[in-house]
């Protein structure tokens, strides 16, 4: 494994003993029954960011060489209908420029191990089917079915091997996705590189 790998593992082991501590337990609460809209997701990719930069400048995301990138749906652009893909329309972050935010996919640059993470609002009291697709193929799904007038906030992590030229999108398969203050949201990054 190469230094950024080893440093990227690194992190990804401090964002699960975060995570296991409960500091994110907060941020995640159940939110059944109740209609909340305006959650905004925990973004992975900033936690990762903030673990980096404790670790210091050798730690730091490199615009040059990392693929990294941090999407969201603007606020009240709401998916009313099934959709492939979903197109993030802000883009956060996008070093390597992997994510086209016309298409709304990730085509992999190069090959490696990949962190995903998407997210789901449903509309209130809907059933909904928000996948992650790979080449054409389901690999992730958030399954949410509400009771009336009520909302939950997904959030749903992947990791995933791909090779040069693989394309990943995020997919509203059923149902209906409100988007306010970054509930909508799709991230990835680069874990490992190999040479395949």
């Amino acid at each position: 494994m190469d230094s950024f790998g080893l440093r990227n593992l690194l992190c990804l082991i401090l964002l699960h003993c975060i995570h296991q501590s409960g500091a994110l337990g907060n941020a995640l609460k159940d939110l059944q029954g109740t209609a909340n809209e305006e959650m905004r997701p925990s973004n992975p990719l900033k936690l990762v960011t903030e673990a980096k930069a404790k670790l210091g400048a050798a730690c730091a995301w490199n615009k040059e060489s990392d693929v990294i990138f941090d999407v969201q749906r603007s606020t009240m652009n709401h998916v009313l209908t099934p959709v492939d893909p979903i197109v993030y329309d802000t883009v956060n972050v996008n070093f390597g420029g992997a994510y086209n935010s016309t298409t709304g996919i990730f085509t992999c640059p190069k090959c490696g191990t990949y962190f995903f993470s998407y997210s789901s609002l449903p509309g209130k009291g809907l059933q909904t089917d928000v996948a992650l697709i790979k080449n054409k193929e389901e690999v992730s799904l958030i399954h949410s079915v509400l009771p009336p007038k009520s909302s939950q906030l997904s959030i749903k992590n992947t990791i995933l091997s791909l090779h040069k030229g693989d394309k990943v999108w995020v997919k509203l398969v059923t149902g209906n996705l409100w988007s306010r203050a970054g509930s909508l949201a799709f991230q990835g990054f680069q874990l490992t590189s190999t040479t395949r």
